[in-house]
Formats: structure tokens, sequence, C-alpha cells
């Protein structure tokens, strides 16, 4: 019985690998991200279960395991069964089939074999399908659009019969688009609104109204809604006087599919020759746009699939975002989108000038805080850096031709990059304290501290705030410059918190660049500063450990056991492991080091440069060795207090040897590493395992907990007030 349940086990998972090297053999591309997509969702979602029920890290593969721990949920399960749930739709019927036989009969294996507990395989499944759900939702499938059969019936009980009904080339994410011939013989196109395209459309919109300000495109939630309501924005376009397709019909036959169908008027932009774009035909197209402005209309998503060109002009189309009641942003977004799409057609200098003649300098100048990229069209997010470029020529044409002085961009995005940035980080705070805060033996711990001398413990959490003024007077020493002290102080909290997604220098080098921005330092000198920064600390670091272990100062004694002992042997291995690593991947790694070497070089070369000025150099190197002082400092009181004296040099140097090793182990703000490292080199100096990780737990309070916490509201306080 055990042996079939094992031979199951590995035919699901046989079977789950053959669907993916048959999708990758095929070229299925869709697909393949579909079922990829599913998988990779179904792994985090089981390893954030299995972190919230206290587990460490799940066992892909548990039969070759020597004693397999019963574990929820169980992450073989839910990777295979979101995999084929994503890959159905794309899959015949029996293999579906065997797929799904194969999925159950996993589920039931796993307990049996110990692989987890029945819940655990429920628990599983039910991760497969939100996984699966959400790709197919966010993606499509192909069961979610109509068929070619089932369009051509709708179209027919609609009385609009058309032949050579196939499936559009270009299609749209959401619907289905297919070309059809009249029985005048003119071209039809065809919408078809099938089961996904409503639940990705609203999906879209809601995010974009939860994301981007202004955005007030209706919410469809039925296929009829999203047909009527571009059908009913179309009409009232063309009422106006607005160049538009003619609507044939916008209904549903069925509660399966509903039809938007409209006489086709010429090509797409991008399908013409530029040449035959004449400028009367702009001045027509701003004209159109003008009207439907005036009539209380906003079109919502002008990009080049929304203009066509005809016989007779230049045609406005493409109304399913369009808004019946816009606010003078939407129509600003309008005037920008399309300045931007004739401004790639056609060239900068064109788009411009026909824009200015149509529009006059005061409605084009008005449009120039909308010309940024959280404006643009989707298909231009997708490359910010050309857009941006793009965009950064067409505002300066903009304010020459019109006389208008470029303003401050208006403010689109109600949640942006840095938003998600600062959230990710303080999930990853929250979620890395939780087992630091779970691991420790509070009673133990209490009574040591109960003992202590607590003015010193205050004045060692004290301390370790006041050492934001040398961190911020050394970055003024490294760029050569006066800055306000109140936020460049601020800053070094904030950099604390941005730590926890940055490990080591990184996150100082690329905050402080960030910062120095603001005052107009240019951006190469920036991220020098950053490294000159983070170079002379190491310099700074290097003299102390020299100077303590040259004199003799410094002795651990490591003959002893002791359970809070490291393994020296281990810890000098991983080093030495990293250190092959990092030098092999700048070896063999061209775009790494292309990308590293550089910074290394600029930053000597500027630190050279700024050993030239005496009073630079030992305001830096001066401020650096006390900043790691007031570090040694601070363990020295937090020892001290709780009846364990050590000297100031010793203190130091276990400060500095942790600093060093955590800068080099990937660990967001070394939670956990740092304390064991501490701990195990407080031991050999002759502190107790029980004193070390009291002094140890208030030194990293007072210089990186604290901090951290009050990081975030100092990260805030900075955005809010332009320093970053």
């Amino acid at each position: 019985m055990i042996s079939t349940l094992h031979l199951v086990n590995t035919a699901t998972l046989l079977f789950t690998t053959a669907v993916v090297v048959v999708l990758a053999l095929a070229r299925r591309g869709s697909a393949l991200r579909d079922v990829v997509a599913a998988g990779a969702l179904a792994v985090l979602g089981t390893v954030a279960c299995m972190a919230a029920y206290g587990e460490l890290w799940p066992i892909p593969l548990p039969e070759y395991a020597a004693d397999p721990v019963p574990q929820f949920p169980v992450l073989r399960v839910a990777a295979v069964a979101a995999m084929l749930l994503a890959a159905a739709p794309h899959l015949a019927r029996p293999i579906r089939r065997v797929g799904w036989v194969l999925v159950l009969l996993s589920g039931v294996a796993a307990p049996v074999l110990g692989f987890g507990e029945p819940s655990g395989s429920i628990g599983a499944v039910g991760i497969a399908m939100v996984s699966a759900g959400a790709v197919l939702l966010a993606f499509g499938s192909p069961r979610g659009y109509p068929s070619v059969a089932s369009v051509a019936e709708a179209l027919t009980d609609l009385g609009l019969r058309l032949t050579d009904l196939r499936v559009d080339p270009d299609q749209s994410w959401g619907v289905r688009r297919m070309v059809g011939t009249a029985s005048d013989g003119g071209p039809v196109e065809v919408k078809a609104f099938g089961r996904d395209a409503t639940d990705s459309q609203l999906a879209a919109r809601a995010w974009r109204r939860l994301v981007y300000r202004g955005e007030d495109s209706t919410l469809a939630f039925s296929r009829l809604q999203s047909a009527e309501h571009e059908a009913l924005v179309t009409l009232l376009a063309q009422r106006a006087g607005v160049t538009v397709p003619d609507v044939l019909a916008a209904a549903s036959t069925s509660g399966e599919v509903a039809i938007l169908a409209t006489r086709s008027r010429g090509a797409r932009l991008d399908a013409v020759d530029p040449d035959t774009i004449t400028d009367p035909d702009l001045l027509g197209l701003w004209q159109d746009l003008m009207r439907l402005h005036d009539s209380g209309i906003s079109h919502g998503a002008l990009d080049i699939g929304a203009v066509r060109k005809d016989e007779d002009g230049l045609v406005l189309g493409e109304f399913a975002s369009g808004s019946l009641h816009p606010g003078e942003r939407q129509k600003r977004l309008d005037t920008a989108r399309l300045l931007f799409v004739l401004a790639q057609l056609l060239g900068v200098d064109r788009a411009v000038t026909t824009s200015r003649t149509a529009l006059g300098d005061d409605q084009l100048g008005a449009t120039l805080p909308y010309l940024q990229t959280p404006a643009m069209p989707s298909r231009d997010r997708r490359h910010p850096h050309v857009t941006a470029r793009q965009l950064k020529e067409l505002r300066a044409r903009v304010a020459a031709e019109t006389g208008v002085a470029p303003t401050e961009p208006v403010k689109l995005r109600r949640v942006g990059p840095r938003d998600v940035l600062t959230l990710a980080v303080l999930m990853l705070f929250v979620g890395a304290m939780l087992p630091v805060l779970a691991g420790v033996d509070y009673a133990q711990l209490w009574a040591e501290l109960q003992g202590a001398i607590w003015w010193v413990l205050a004045c060692a959490v004290i301390l370790g705030q006041v050492v934001f003024l040398p961190q911020a007077a050394s970055m003024m020493f490294s760029v050569g410059r006066s800055l306000p002290l109140r936020p460049a102080t601020t800053l070094q909290s904030a950099i604390a918190f941005i730590s926890f997604a940055i490990p080591g220098v990184a996150g100082r080098v690329t905050m402080n660049a960030a910062f120095l921005h603001k005052f107009g330092v240019s951006p190469a000198v920036a991220v020098t500063q950053g490294g000159i920064d983070g170079l002379s600390g190491f310099i700074a670091q290097l003299v102390i450990l020299v100077v303590a272990f040259a004199t003799g100062t410094v002795v651990f004694d490591v003959s002893g056991a002791s359970a809070a002992e490291v393994d020296w042997q281990l810890l000098l291995a991983i080093v030495l492991l990293l250190a092959v690593v990092a030098l092999v991947a700048l070896w063999r790694v061209r775009r790494l080091r292309d990308r590293v070497l550089p910074v290394l070089r600029s930053a000597w070369t500027a630190l050279a440069e700024l050993m030239r000025s005496p009073s630079r150099a030992i305001g830096l190197f001066g401020t650096q060795l006390l900043i790691q002082l007031m570090w040694g400092l601070i363990l020295w009181a937090s020892l001290a207090a709780v009846g364990s004296p050590l000297g100031l040099l010793s203190c130091t140097v276990v400060v500095v040897a942790t600093s060093l090793f955590q800068g080099i182990v990937p660990i967001p703000g070394g939670i956990g590493v740092s304390e064991a490292l501490m701990v195990g080199l407080l031991v050999p100096l002759g502190v107790s395992a029980e004193v070390a990780m009291a002094a140890t737990v208030v030194w990293r309070v007072a210089t990186f907990y604290l901090p951290a916490t009050e990081g975030f509201f100092a990260s805030r306080w900075l955005e809010r007030h332009g320093y970053l």
C-alpha cells in the first residue's frame, strides 16, 4: 500500500513536469506563463502559511527526507494542484481529468505517507485554487473567451449576419476581438465580452482607480454593461460631432457572451505611413477631442490603437474607458496622452506645432504637469526609462513654444513604487521581529536585567540615537557640502529602516544618493559619496582591528567549551566561501562587474582626491572612528549595567567584527545573525552567555531595533517634506 502511494506521488510530479515540458516545446507562451505563475504563487502562499504556524521551511521532496515531519500545508500538493489547475484550460479533456485524479490521489497519499495531516492536504488544495484562480483572473483563460461559433450565433440572433468572421490578430486584454464582413461588403469589428472579460476588466479598472488619482472610468459588473457602456459613449460622441465608428449592435442574447459590433473605419495609426497624415487631419483630430470634452465626455484611454486613419481623415474609437462626467484632470490627461502618441508617431516638432495651432498656448501649456509617465497609456508605462526620456523632450518643446514655465508634475499615483517598498520593508521588519521575539527566553533575560543599573541602560539607549549626528557629519565631509542638520540626521534613522530590504551598505548608499540629489548634487557625485562613506568606514574598522590585535589589547580565549561558543572554523569557512562567491560573481557576471567595479573605482579615486584636503580627510575619518567608538561605548555601557564590565576597545572590536560579518551575510538587518555572533564573540572575552545575551539585546535595541522603528516615521517625514 505504501509503495503504491509513493508511486502515485511520484507519478503526479512526473505528470506535472511533463505538462510544463510539452507546453514549453509547443511554444505555448501564455499557457506556460500561467502554469509557472500559479506554481510560484502557491509556493509563496505555502511558505507564508508555514511561517505563520511556526514552521521554518517546507520540504520540497519529503519522500527522500530521512525523517519527514508532517507540515501544514503540504507544499507538493499545493504546487502540483495549482500548476495543473492553471494548465487545465489549455489541455484536452482527457488530460485534464488525468491531472485532477492524480491531484486527488496525491492529496490522499500525503497524510498516509506522513507528509502532513489531512488538513494539510485540504489547505494545500485551497491555496492551489486561490493561486490558479488569481492567475487566470489576471491573464484570462481560453475557456473564458467566446468561440467564433458562439459569437456568430449571437450576431445572427441580433439580425447582423457576417461572413468570413475570424479572430482579429490585434487582440486586447480581457476582450476577444473579431472581424467580419457585413452583407453590404463593409468591414465590421466585433468585441465579444466573455466570462473572463468582465472579471479582467473589472480587476484592471479597480486597480487603476486604487493606484492612480483621477481614474473615474465606470466599473462594469457584467458583460452587457461593458458592451452597452462603450456603445453609449460612442453614440454620444457621434452626436457631439466627433468622427467615430458607427455602432451596429450592442446586446447580449445569452448569459455567456455580450456583443459590441461597430463599422470598421480605416487602419491604426501605427499601420499607416506617417507621411499620409496631413496637418488638416491632425487639426481635425484635435477639434474632435475638444468637441468631446465640451460635450462632457472624456476618452480615458487615448493610445495609438484608439485613432484610425481612413479616406475621410482621422477617427476616434475605443471608448471602453470613456467617462460621461469627467473633471478637468481627465480632460488634461486625454490631451497629454494624445500629444504623446502623436509625438511618438510624427515627431515632437510636428506634434507640438499642430496641437498649438488647434488648442492655443494656454490649453497646450496646461498639459505640462500631466506629461509624465504615470499619465501615459499602459503600453508605454512598460518601458519607463524610454518613455521618461521622450516626455522630457516633449515637455521642453511645449514649454519653449508656449512660453509657459514648467511646473511640478501633478501627483497622479496614490500608491507608487516607494510606497510599495515601504510596505514591503515594514512587513519584513514585522516578520523578522516575530521569530526573534518568540525565541527569546524572557524569564532568563529579565532575571539578568532585574539587577541592572537602569540609568546606565537608559544612557546606552539614548547614545544609540545620538550616533546619528556623527553619521550625518560623515556624509557632509564625504560630499564636501554643508547640509541641513535636522534632515541629514533624520535620514540616518530612515536608513536603519530601509536596511531590512537592502542589507549592508547598499541601503545607505542608495538612500544617501536620493537625499543628496534633492540638494543639487549630481547622481554621479551622490553615488560616489555613498562609496566614500562606506569605504572610509571600512578603513576605520580595519584600523581598530589592527590596533587591537597588534597591541595584544584584545585576546579571545576559545579554549573553553560553552553552549554559546561560535564554531570558528565553520565561521571562517563561511566567510571564505562568501568571499570566493563574490569574487567569482564579479569575474564571471559581466553585468554585475560593470555595475560594481566603476563604483569602487570612482569611490577610490574620490577618496584619494579627498585626501588632498586635510580638513575634509580628518573630519571624515575622525567621524567614522567616532561612530565605531560610540557603538563600542553603547556595548560597554550595556555590559557595565548588567555587572560585567569589559574594556572599551574590546567592546569596539566585538561591534566591528559583528558589523563586518553582518555586511557579508545578505539577511535583512542581520536579524538573528548579529545577535548570535555578538554573543559568540563576548563569551571568549570572559562574559557569561546569559550576561552576553542581555547586553546584546540592549545593544541591538539601542542601535538597530529602536532606530529602525523610528526610521519608518523618519522616512515618511523626509518624503512628506520633499527630501526623498
